[in-house]
Order: C-alpha cells, then structure tokens, then sequence
C-alpha cells in the first residue's frame, strides 16, 4: 500500500513538473515573439490643468507646458501607440495664492502600458488672485501721410480699458497700446483698432485680458500751408462719330498740388480745368497727354499735364448729364461747402430711358458721415433709376469745406448745397 501511495506521488511530482515546464516554456516563446519593452516614449505629451479655481490664475502660461514619460509595454502596444493615448494633468484642486510644486499624472488608455517615469514629476506653478484696473489707451501711428500733409493728435474713444488677469501681470500693464496706419492718407483716417496691454518698456504684456478688445480711432490730416490738392476736370468737347458713345474718362493722375500764397489759393475753385479735348467724330479710344489751365500765381507740384483716356464704344445709349451733389451724413452742429456747384454723370443704358430721364431721377450723393471739421476729398456716390447705368463721374473727387454751424439768426435764410436724409432714395440703384 505504501509502495502504491509513492509511486502516485512521484506520477503528480512528475506531471507537475511538466506543467511548469511547459508554462516556463510558453512563457519564454511569448517574450520573444512580443517581448516588454521599456524605453522613452518619442513624442512629449502635453501636460493639462485641473481643478483651478475661478478666482485664481496661474501666472506662466501652462497651455505650453508638456513631459515625456519613460514607458513599459509589449512591442504590439509600442506599435499602435500615439500621444494621443496619454493624458498628463496637473490638479490645482484646493490650492491657495501662492508657489505650489504640483505633481504631474499621467494615464494611458492601453491598460497594457504601465507609465515607469515622468521626465518632470513636478511643475511649480504661481497662482495668482485674479485682478482688474483701467489703463490709458496708447496709439502709435505707424507711417505718415501723403507728400504735403500732415496729421494730428489721433482722437480715440474709449480713452482707457479695463485689464484682467493674474495680479503680478497686471500689475506690470501700465497702457494699452493701439497701432495705426495712415498709408499715405491725404484725409483724415478712421479705423478700429485692436489694444495690446504694455509695460513700462513698451513690451505686451501676456495672458491679461482686455476689455473692450478694440478702440476706435480718428486721425485727423491736414494740408501744409501754401498748398492744395485738387480734382482734375478735363474739358472736352464735341460728341462722337454716330452710333458712338463716350463711356468713361480716365485722367491719370486724378487729383494735383497746386502750390501759391494762402490768399491766391482760397480763390481756386476744388477742380482745375485742362485744355480743351475734342471727342468730334471719334470712334475708338482716345489717349492724350494735355495741359493743365491753371490760374495766374499758382503752379502744379508735380507737372502741368495729365495723361487723359477717353473710352469711346458702340452705342446701346450714353449720355452725359451735369447734377448739383447733395450732401448726406453731415453731423449736426456742421455746415459742408463743396466746391463746385455740379459735377458731369457719364449715363449708359437703353436710348428710351435715357431719353426720359429728368433731372430730379439723379442724384450725386457726397457722403459726410463720420467726418470732422476741415478739408476733405469726397469721391462722389451715382444714385440712377433701374436699368441705368453710371459709368464715371468728372471730376472722380470733390473738395469739401466743413465747419463750425454759426449760430442761427431768426432772419437767416438757408442756402448752400442741398443736404439728403440718411439712407438711399426710393426706386434708385446705387452706382458704385
């Protein structure tokens, strides 16, 4: 009996043993067809913040902050690994003002994947108490104007903006700083600009909040003294050839300095006039450099000819008709002087529509809105009935004068240049 109870004994030793043997076995075949690999993950994987409380911030920017982690994991997850599979964050949760050393976590989606270490196990982070305060708005123009002008103090609105953020970088922000470019204005420039909080350095100053975001800002230009910019009006005459028409004037340039004593140059009208162009019999495009008709005691900065291309086409119907503009967008308070009493509108369209237009179905609208005391160079709005067509007006700009309103006398009668309501007339297009 006893040899019996061996010999089973020494049977279960013995299939034990292969047991193992063979899980030893399947083991060793396992590791070498997919081994652990322990190694640094290739990519940094961005580190996110948790638990932060609404009334703290972190005063370095956290959003660029990233580790690398050192990994273990069978070669098949080394193959299909992503950064996208780790999660690193930071838990603020709790955490007063102050320099705190906070531990990084990260976690892999692949349970497979066991993290061994992290490059940065701590990130030392300054929590600040979140802050605000109104600075001064800065603009800085960037170029300058036009030859022979020159710009004034910029009007901005608001004048100051109220900054938010952590309180050590508040602190530092002593303006916002708004940047402006004139572009060779020769009138004055209106624009809305973005603000960059700035220190005492002129340098921005990061991750402060600004409200409003944006200004509005009013560069007012003016021209130099003894001189004056204006249209050029080309005088032509004669029609041409039957079945043609006059479709566009093109003068280049469009507009000259003329330049005299201040009392000769109040006398000259916004335009100057060239020497006559005949259009009779014409047929095709007419080029031409002519003379400019300028008054006694003034000359031209840059040249006294202008080079003048009259587009002449077959006709459908053209015209050529001489309006009085009519001022709309004048701010109260302002009176606007223009000028010159009419300006010629280049009409194209069907011959009986032409035919039958009157002189109330066109309007030259010279848009004021926004615009303060001073001269202006206005580019004249075409308002025509449908199926009209407005090809150019002469001359393409119109000098205003506005100014102060004088105080009304109860026997003063008005006058002047005809002022539109705002917004476009019934039953008409606007030509652009």
């Amino acid at each position: 009996m006893r040899t019996k109870w061996r010999g089973l004994a020494e049977q279960l030793g013995t299939l034990a043993l292969s047991i193992i043997l063979g899980f030893v076995v399947w083991l060793i075949a396992v590791n070498q067809e997919n081994p652990i690999i322990q190694a640094e993950f290739p990519e940094r994987i961005p580190v996110t913040v948790r638990g932060l409380s609404g009334d703290l911030q972190p005063v370095q920017d956290l959003s660029k902050e990233a580790v690398r982690v050192v990994i273990q994991a069978p070669r098949s997850s080394w193959d299909n690994l992503e950064a996208s599979d780790f999660s690193a964050y930071i838990d603020l949760s709790g955490l007063e003002a102050g320099v705190h050393d906070v531990e990084v976590h990260v976690v892999v989606v692949d349970p497979k994947v066991k993290v061994v270490s992290i490059q940065r196990p701590e990130l030392r982070v300054q929590l600040d108490p979140v802050v605000e305060k109104k600075v001064p708005v800065k603009v800085e123009v960037m170029d300058t104007t036009a030859f022979g002008y020159d710009w004034q103090p910029p009007i901005v609105e608001p004048i100051s903006v109220t900054v938010r953020g952590p309180a050590t970088l508040v602190d530092q922000v002593i303006s916002a700083r708004a940047e402006v470019y004139l572009r060779n204005a020769k009138s004055q420039v209106e624009r809305q600009q973005t603000v960059t909080p700035q220190d005492a350095q002129n340098q921005p100053v990061p991750r402060v909040e600004v409200e409003p975001s944006q200004v509005h800002i009013v560069v007012p230009v003016e021209q130099w003294p003894g001189r004056k910019e204006v249209a050029v009006r080309v005088n032509l005459q004669g029609q041409p050839a039957a079945g043609y028409r006059l479709s566009n004037v093109r003068v280049n340039p469009s507009t000259v300095v003329l330049v005299g004593s201040t009392e000769v140059l109040a006398q000259v009208p916004g335009f100057v006039e060239t020497e006559p162009m005949t259009l009779t019999n014409a047929t095709s495009e007419i080029q031409r450099r002519v003379q400019l008709l300028v008054p006694e005691g003034v000359t031209v900065l840059e040249g006294n000819a202008v080079d003048v291309t009259v587009s002449i086409t077959p006709i459908e119907g053209g015209t050529t008709v001489r309006q009085e503009p009519v001022i709309q967008g004048l701010a109260p308070g302002l009176t606007a002087t223009v000028s010159l009493r009419t300006v010629d509108v280049i009409l194209s369209g069907p011959l009986p529509l032409l035919e039958s237009l009157g002189p109330d179905d066109i309007f030259v609208i010279l848009d004021l809105t926004g615009l303060l005391p001073g001269n202006h160079i206005v580019v004249p709005r075409v308002v025509v009935p449908a199926g009209i067509r407005a090809e150019g007006v002469l001359p393409e700009s119109v000098e205003v004068i506005i100014s102060p309103q004088a105080p009304a006398t109860p026997e003063a009668t008005p006058t002047g240049t005809p002022v539109a309501p705002s917004g476009l007339i019934p039953g008409r297009n606007p030509a652009q």
